[in-house]
């Protein structure tokens, strides 16, 4: 099944040039799939409240070009059939006045809250997404993120209690502006970014002190996240 999602941004959504955000584009493309599980009969609040829901572990999204201030937008989303036990890829597609301008492919896991621990997937969950074939990559886009040898930078960051989500974890796209306070002044000012790789190795859930390190590796800004504890708990890879 393949889900259309028209979005009419707001003027938080854009850049001082008029360009979409890139954590915009991720907001859109997240509240796409949220569409097509409500429209498949499986609510994420609902299932949140019954202790079971989809946790987002990756992403990656390439940017071709960002829609400007009026342009129509819309997003297209669709599941792919689980490739394990417990996951299954999501893919995206944004389009600017009808023009396919950014991709991106997620991966979700079912994840059982009172246990703490991924659940099966069953076929009859599955089936209600009616899942397609297509991959929005030719190529396998969702690999492993290494932690820098060394970082050049770092912030100390007291998360908001605003930040936590229904599921009682910092919500996914907030890490996005952890990063953007990492990252150099020039490098946020000039919003040349054209793809994005986040991987969640675990929850943030609570609002303690994490570290947030910078480096520029290999021709990208790596921004890695820390809690209080010193354990990573996301990678974030701009290029």
């Amino acid at each position: 099944m393949f889900v259309d999602f028209e979005y009419n941004p707001l003027i938080e959504d854009f850049n001082k040039d008029g360009s979409l955000k890139l954590e915009s584009v991720l907001k859109i493309l997240e509240n796409s799939g949220n569409k097509h599980s409500d429209k498949s009969g499986d609510y994420i609040l609902e299932g949140s409240n019954n202790g079971v829901t989809w946790v987002l572990t990756d992403w990656y999204v390439e940017v071709e070009s960002f829609p400007k201030y009026g342009d129509k937008i819309l997003a297209r989303t669709w599941s792919q059939n689980p490739d394990s036990l417990f996951g299954c890829p999501r893919d995206f597609e944004l389009y600017a006045n009808d023009k396919l301008c950014i991709k991106g492919t997620t991966y979700w896991v079912l994840f059982d809250l009172n246990r703490g621990r991924p659940a099966k997937i069953t076929p009859e969950l599955i089936s209600k997404y009616n899942p397609e074939e297509k991959s929005v990559f030719e190529e396998k886009k969702i690999t492993k993120l290494s932690i820098p040898e060394s970082f050049t930078s770092e912030v100390i960051i007291k998360p908001r209690r605003n930040d936590i989500d229904f599921n009682g974890h910092v919500h996914n796209l907030v890490y996005i502006d952890y990063a953007m306070e990492a990252i150099p002044e020039e490098v946020y000012k000039a919003h040349l970014f054209k793809s994005i790789r986040i991987n969640y190795k675990s929850a943030i859930t609570d609002i303690s002190d994490i570290t947030v390190k910078y480096a520029y590796v290999d021709d990208t800004h790596k921004v890695c996240i820390y809690d209080n504890k010193g354990d990573v708990k996301t990678i974030i890879q701009i290029k």
